[in-house]
């Protein structure tokens, strides 16, 4: 019966002694690579979009010079005493932009440039959002299947070396027992990590085309994410953020440009005029200008009353949502910080429960323990180093969320 126990000690300790995972980790420039592939997924990223997207572009694109279609107003006067007396008059009517509007405008595209780049920015942040959730989803759940399988192992060697000391009664069956109970509470649990597996790989692929997700991202270095300090500079980049700044200020430039009166166009007219009687036929040409005076607020009462409120209510939400991205990104470091204490505990947990077995397997054959109280412990040993090598895999998870919560894409 020693020699049995021997052999069931050294399968233990053989289970106890490897815990790497092998798998590729997806480079800086593989990451790009699944980001591009996941843009071109989209059903608005076609071959003929962009086509269809510049003409639709052409089509709205505004005038540089002038305010509003041009204008032709025709006029025929007749004199009611003498028949033989008219005026006719036609004048081409030109609404022309102001210098001011010449200005306003180079502002306004170039803030709609920068709104256009910041949803694209935020685009790519969401895109890398879920891509990370796929990829970490997946990594997770392949861990907890390898440290189950390692289990799962140890149990079958142990169940076959049971059986035998039980049928010849030399343990009672309840050990037997003990051990087919942990092998279906292993089944259920692979059950349930499998299909987080395929649901994980079933996100990847339609994001990206591929079948098989990296084993982990090789993201920037966490070193990076340390100092809480940082996170004011790199939340102030952040595409959601900026993309409120940026459309509170293009707000903002609207309603000044209504209040300068600079929407108001400055009329140039082209006027051919003919007057004719018995004695006189007189042709003329005029040129002619209308200006807006800027001596007041073109601005309504109505339209400033309502442009206030949606300042107020952009500012606002601007404001929350700095304080939630920030807010985020500091739970997401004290959470970092916390699986970094875990860490360094379950190390020290995982060396004293394999020291515990070593001294229990010294003693268990003159009876001073239970053998079951023996195996526990080794099943302690091996829920230690599970969770030793999980811990692990959640600080490079939590690592990509804090680049994902500081807006930071692949």
């Amino acid at each position: 019966m020693s020699v049995v126990k021997s052999c069931i000690k050294i399968c233990l300790l053989a289970a106890l002694s490897s815990s790497s995972f092998f798998g590729y980790a997806a480079s800086t420039h593989q990451l790009h690579h699944l980001l591009k592939m996941s843009k071109s997924r989209l059903p608005n990223a076609s071959a003929q979009a962009p086509v269809i997207e510049d003409e639709r572009a052409q089509q709205l694109s505004s005038s540089r010079w002038l305010m509003g279609l041009p204008s032709i107003s025709l006029s025929h006067l007749g004199s009611l005493d003498n028949g033989n007396s008219y005026e006719q008059e036609m004048s081409l009517n030109l609404p022309l932009k102001s210098p001011g509007a010449y200005e306003s405008d180079s502002q306004i595209r170039q803030l709609s440039q920068a709104i256009g780049n910041q949803q694209q920015a935020l685009q790519n942040l969401y895109l890398s959002g879920l891509i990370r959730q796929s990829i970490w989803d997946y990594r997770l759940a392949t861990v907890k299947l390898a440290q189950l399988e390692r289990k799962r192992k140890l149990l079958d060697k142990l169940h076959q070396q049971q059986k035998r000391l039980t049928d010849v009664g030399e343990l009672p069956v309840a050990n037997l027992l003990l051990l087919e109970r942990e092998q279906v509470d292993i089944d259920l649990q692979q059950i349930q990590l499998k299909q987080q597996q395929a649901e994980a790989v079933s996100l990847f692929y339609r994001l990206t085309g591929q079948r098989q997700p990296p084993e982990t991202i090789d993201d920037q270095p966490s070193a990076e994410l340390r100092q809480e300090s940082e996170f004011d500079n790199q939340l102030a980049q952040h595409p959601l953020w900026q993309l409120q700044r940026l459309q509170q200020q293009q707000a903002r430039l609207l309603i000044e440009r209504q209040q300068a009166g600079t929407q108001d166009p400055w009329t140039l007219s082209l006027t051919a005029k003919r007057t004719a009687d018995d004695q006189l036929d007189d042709n003329q040409l005029g040129l002619g200008i209308t200006v807006p005076l800027g001596v007041s607020s073109a601005l309504s009462q109505s339209d400033l009353a309502s442009w206030q409120q949606t300042n107020q209510e952009q500012m606002l939400q601007s404001d929350r949502t700095y304080l939630q991205l920030k807010t985020q990104a500091e739970k997401l470091a004290k959470q970092q910080e916390t699986l970094g204490q875990q860490q360094q505990l379950l190390k020290q947990g995982l060396s004293l429960s394999r020291t515990i077995t070593e001294e229990l397997a010294k003693v268990k054959d003159q009876n001073q323990v239970s053998y079951e109280i023996w195996l526990r412990r080794y099943m302690d040993a091996l829920d230690t180093e599970s969770r030793l090598a999980l811990n692990r895999v959640s600080q490079q998870q939590l690592h990509s969320q804090q680049l994902q919560a500081l807006g930071i894409s692949l």
